[in-house]
C-alpha cells in the first residue's frame, strides 16, 4: 500500500525520519523556508507553466484531482505530482493539492523540497482560517526540521483573539472542482516547477472569522503555542481502525482531513452498525478526558485521513506546566457535553447545528445544592431548565380532604435531559408545581427573555412542546385525583 508520510504516532512513513517529534512552534512567516533552503524558490512564470501541460487537452481540476489521487496511492509520486500541480494552476488556494505537493515530493526523496510546502501550506492554512490543516503541515514539518517555529503564526486562534468566532467549526478543505486544468508534463522541471506551486504565496481573501481550535483556543497565545506540543499527527488510509471498540480510552481525535465511520458491533452478531459519519473538524473519543472506560465504538477511516490525536496523559502531564491547560480542559469538556446533550436531546431536534450553537450562546449552566428551589409552585416561572446530571423532586399541592390539612404530592423524579419551567414558559402563567434539588445538581438554564427571544425565531420549538402538553396534563390530572405516582419521568410537564 501506498505510504502517506509522515505520521507523528509512527503510522506508516516511508520516506520521513523515523523519530517521532512534539511540536512545540510553528513557521512564522517570515522564516517558514529558513529551514528548508536558503533561497526561496520563486512562482514559475505562466508562460512557463502552460508549457509543462499535457497536450491532450485541459480537463476538469475534479478529474485531474482524481487521477492524482489514484496515482499517488499506486505509488506513483511523479505522476501524482504533475496532477496535483495541475490542480493548483487552477485553484492555488487548494490546501489539500498543496499538502499532497509536499507528501508527493518527501515520498521522491525531496525533503529540502517538501519542508518547504508544508511551511507555507500551514501559513497559508492559518490566515484562510482551516487551522487543522495547518497544524497537519506543522507536524510535518517538525519531523523534518525540529527548529520549526510557530510563534504569532496562531495568535488568531488563541482566547479572546479579535478574528476567532466560537461558533464557526473548522471544516474540511474544499475539493477542486469544475475549473479547467492539465497535469504537469513529467519532464525535468516538474519537481521544481511543482515546489514552486505549492510554495508560492498566492493572493489570500479577506480576512475572515477564524473557527475555534478544539481544546487549544482556550488558551492564551503562549500557552496554545506550547501546548500544541501534545498533539500527535495520525495519517489513516481506507478501512484502516483509528480506534476499536472495547479498548481503554486513552485520547481524543481531531479530523483535520477526510472522513471517519463511527461503528459499534451489532449485539445480534450482524455486523457493524454505522452510527455517524464524521468529517473535518469533528471531534471524536473526548470521554477519554474523563474516563478510562472501554470505547462504546470503533471509528474507521473512509479513505485517506488525517487526524490529530491527543493523549490523556501528555494532557497531564503538560498541565502541571501550563496553569491555562486545567480550565481549558474543563471548558472543553463541558463544551462538548453541552453540545452533546443539544444534539440529541429532542426539543433540539428542529434546529440546525449553527442554530442550536447559537441557542447555546444565550443559556448558563447553573449549579445546585440539594434543596435548592428551581420552581417555586404559583410563581412567575423563571425560564427553562434542561438538568444536566442529579436529580429533582416535582410536587404539588392539593386541596385537603375533608377538613384535613393540604398535602404535597410527588409528581415525579426528574434526572439528567429531563426539561422543566416548560409550562409556565407555554402559558405565561404562574408554575403548577414546586421543583427541589434532591441532590447536587447543575442544570441549563434560557431565561424567560431568552426564551421568548429563541422561540419567536424558531417557533417549531414551541410545537415541539405543545405536543406534549394534553396528554401530559391529562396525565397530571388523573395523577391528583387518584392519588398514585407516575412511573416514567417523561409523563410529568411543569
Amino acid at each position: 500500500m501506498a505510504s502517506r508520510p509522515p505520521s507523528t504516532s509512527g503510522k506508516k512513513s516511508t520516506k520521513a525520519p523515523e523519530q517521532e517529534q512534539a511540536l512545540s512552534s510553528a513557521p512564522s512567516p517570515a522564516s517558514s523556508a529558513s529551514s528548508a533552503s536558503s533561497t526561496t524558490l520563486q512562482a514559475p512564470a505562466a508562460h512557463s507553466v502552460a508549457g509543462a501541460l499535457v497536450a491532450s487537452g485541459a480537463r476538469t481540476a475534479g478529474a485531474v484531482w482524481a487521477a492524482a489521487e489514484a496515482d499517488f496511492a499506486r505509488g506513483r509520486w511523479r505522476q501524482a505530482l504533475g496532477g496535483y500541480a495541475g490542480v493548483l494552476v487552477a485553484c492555488p488556494l487548494c490546501l489539500r493539492a498543496r499538502l499532497r505537493v509536499g507528501d508527493a515530493l518527501l515520498n521522491l526523496g525531496m525533503q529540502r523540497e517538501a519542508l518547504q510546502v508544508y511551511h507555507t501550506v500551514a501559513r497559508i492554512a492559518a490566515a484562510m482560517g482551516a487551522p487543522l490543516m495547518a497544524l497537519v503541515a506543522l507536524k510535518i514539518a517538525a519531523l523534518l526540521d525540529p527548529t520549526t517555529d510557530a510563534s504569532g503564526l496562531l495568535a488568531d486562534y488563541a482566547r479572546g483573539a479579535d478574528r476567532l468566532d466560537a461558533l464557526l467549526s473548522p471544516a474540511s478543505p474544499a475539493t477542486p472542482a469544475h475549473e479547467a486544468t492539465s497535469p504537469l508534463s513529467d519532464d525535468g522541471a516538474l519537481i521544481a516547477t511543482a515546489t514552486s506551486l505549492a510554495s508560492s504565496s498566492p493572493p489570500l481573501p479577506p480576512k475572515r472569522p477564524v473557527p475555534p481550535i478544539p481544546l487549544f483556543s482556550y488558551l492564551d497565545e503562549d500557552e496554545l503555542v506550547a501546548a500544541i506540543g501534545c498533539l500527535r499527527l495520525r495519517r489513516f488510509s481506507e478501512g484502516d481502525v483509528i480506534t476499536r471498540q472495547g479498548e481503554r480510552n486513552e485520547s481524543v481525535y481531531f479530523v483535520a482531513d477526510g472522513e471517519v465511520a463511527i461503528r459499534r458491533e451489532d449485539e445480534d452478531g450482524d455486523g457493524d452498525v454505522t452510527l455517524a459519519l464524521l468529517r473535518g473538524g469533528a471531534v471524536f473519543g473526548e470521554m477519554a478526558l474523563i474516563s478510562d472506560e472501554p470505547r462504546q465504538a470503533s471509528a474507521v477511516a473512509l479513505g485517506d485521513v488525517d487526524v490529530l490525536e491527543v493523549r490523556r496523559s501528555d494532557l497531564i502531564v503538560a498541565a502541571a506546566q501550563l496553569p491555562g491547560l486545567s480550565d481549558a480542559l474543563r471548558l472543553f469538556t463541558r463544551e462538548r457535553f453541552l453540545r452533546n446533550l443539544t444534539a440529541t436531546h429532542p426539543f433540539f431536534a428542529p434546529l440546525s447545528r449553527d442554530d442550536r450553537h447559537r441557542v447555546m450562546e444565550v443559556t448558563r449552566v447553573l449549579t445546585f445544592q440539594a434543596g435548592d428551589v428551581l420552581i417555586q409552585e404559583g410563581q412567575r416561572g423563571p425560564g427553562l431548565f434542561v438538568l444536566l446530571g442529579g436529580s429533582a423532586s416535582v410536587k404539588k399541592s392539593a386541596p385537603a380532604e375533608r377538613g384535613g390539612e393540604a398535602v404535597s404530592i410527588h409528581l415525579a423524579t426528574l434526572r439528567g435531559g429531563d426539561l422543566c419551567g416548560e409550562m409556565s414558559m407555554l402559558t405565561d402563567g404562574p408554575t403548577n408545581a414546586t421543583v427541589t434539588c434532591s441532590a447536587d445538581m447543575e442544570a441549563l438554564f434560557l431565561a424567560r427573555d431568552a426564551f421568548k427571544a429563541v422561540t419567536a425565531q424558531h417557533p417549531e420549538l414551541l410545537r415541539y412542546l405543545a405536543g406534549l402538553t394534553d396528554e401530559r396534563l391529562r396525565k397530571n390530572r388523573a395523577l391528583l385525583q387518584g392519588r398514585s405516582q407516575l412511573e416514567d419521568d417523561e409523563q410529568v410537564m411543569i
